[in-house]
């Protein structure tokens, strides 16, 4: 009998599988290698050029010169942040632009790579071949290198989201709380996923959280006078519930922005009466997955995914840059659906809305020709929120259903025992 030849085109072993996948695994991480250095040539030759690091930069001059951090043009551009961020982003601004960059980026780069490797390790459900996580790691490339060729903050945010997930599943309540509130002092609105993850450990996660963002709001104090301190914090306020606040820029990508393009006109109020809206829906769903979720890693990859799309689709201050944070999302649900058959059109609709279809230079391709071009990417949300609600629920499903049957089987077992 004629025997197949030894070929991986015939049979991979699993030993074959897995070299491959450590090869590929290898090569996802030097692209993301690679990503660095192109930032780091970009900040040598145009270290101001398409970036936000000087406002960065600039927020910790100002700060130690006791300038007003907060002093923007009809509130319209520059520095947004907690005066705790100005005070920590020193540690790069004491750097020339160019050095300071390149170590920016390196923290960004570092940070969000070490993130995703611990999602694919600790939080996602299922196992994960290297192959899979290398292909995890290349989509989500293809989704984040805009925010971070800009020097944008919001690959840290997501970094620090996903650690605080990771602390919370191994019961780590104050790491957890510690890296949220330092979230939440970069940006604020990862306040909300706080507020969701609280919903299901509050006495483990709320006193700490608060002490924790109390304890992060004292370091200014310990480096300018008390009336400067005051002041900035009263600056920054006045900035957040100021003119800023119902201010509609060019560059924000949320369900207003689909009613905009669509004719729609939404007032303000009933703009903010959605939000509140969509975040109770938001904390129903949670509450849900804390039910249904097959395992703790089921539970915390809901939460993240419904912080993220609430976030994205209603939550304050989305610009296009900040779509960031679908990429990790988008990408796991493409892998999974593809890997479980599940709901594939539903996944590879959002990540292609979110990712390619929704970069800038394809929005200003498309807009001669499609005037709601603007709308692709809060449009890519709602498939990503119709995929991970029938896909939680059926896998919720089908345990109950290999449950019932595992019952049947020990009754009908025990049954056949007492006849004999």
């Amino acid at each position: 009998m004629n025997q197949l030849p030894d070929n991986p085109l015939y049979f991979k072993s699993p030993q074959v599988e897995a070299t491959s996948g450590a090869i590929w695994l290898k090569r996802a991480l030097i692209l993301w290698a690679v990503l660095w250095v192109v930032v780091s040539v970009k900040f040598i030759v145009q270290p101001e050029r398409k970036s936000v690091y000087p406002c960065f930069a600039d927020s910790s001059i100002n700060w130690w010169a006791d300038r007003n951090l907060y002093d923007n043009e009809a509130y319209s551009t520059g520095f947004r942040y907690s005066p705790t961020f100005a005070v920590a982003f020193s540690a790069f601004a004491v750097f020339p632009p160019t050095v300071g960059g390149i170590l920016w980026s390196a923290l960004n780069i570092g940070l969000l790579v070490c993130a995703l490797r611990l999602l694919v390790k600790e939080i996602f459900p299922g196992s994960w071949t290297r192959m899979q996580e290398a292909g995890f790691l290349i989509l989500c490339l293809v989704g984040c290198t805009r925010a971070i060729w800009s020097a944008q903050s919001n690959a840290l945010v997501f970094a620090l989201a996903a650690l605080a997930v990771v602390c919370l599943k191994k019961e780590r309540w104050w790491g957890a709380a510690f890296i949220l509130a330092a979230a939440v002092h970069i940006k604020l609105w990862p306040a909300a996923l706080a507020l969701l993850l609280m919903a299901r450990f509050p006495f483990q996660l709320g006193p700490r959280f608060a002490t924790a963002c109390a304890v992060l709001v004292l370091p200014p104090f310990l480096t300018r006078p008390l009336p400067v301190v005051v002041q900035q914090y009263q600056n920054w306020y006045d900035l957040l519930t100021g003119p800023y606040r119902t201010l509609r820029q060019a560059g924000l990508r949320d369900a207003y922005t689909i009613a905009e393009n669509f004719g729609t006109y939404i007032d303000d109020r009933v703009y903010t009466l959605l939000q509140l809206g969509m975040a109770g829906l938001a904390l129903l769903w949670c509450l849900r997955l804390a039910r249904i979720a097959t395992s703790k890693e089921a539970y915390f990859t809901g939460v993240l995914t419904t912080w993220v799309c609430w976030q994205l689709l209603v939550g304050p201050g989305t610009e296009r840059l900040t779509f960031l944070l679908a990429a990790p999302i988008a990408s796991w649900a493409l892998i999974v659906s593809m890997q479980e058959r599940c709901y594939r059109g539903l996944a590879l609709t959002a990540w292609l809305l979110l990712v390619p279809l929704g970069m800038g230079a394809v929005e200003r391709v498309l807009l001669p020709v499609a005037a709601w071009s603007p709308a692709i990417l809060p449009l890519g949300i709602l498939p990503l929120i119709a995929w991970q609600m029938a896909y939680f629920e059926s896998r919720a499903r089908e345990n109950r259903m290999s449950q019932s049957e595992g019952a049947d089987t020990t009754e009908a077992a025990q049954n056949a025992s007492l006849a004999a």
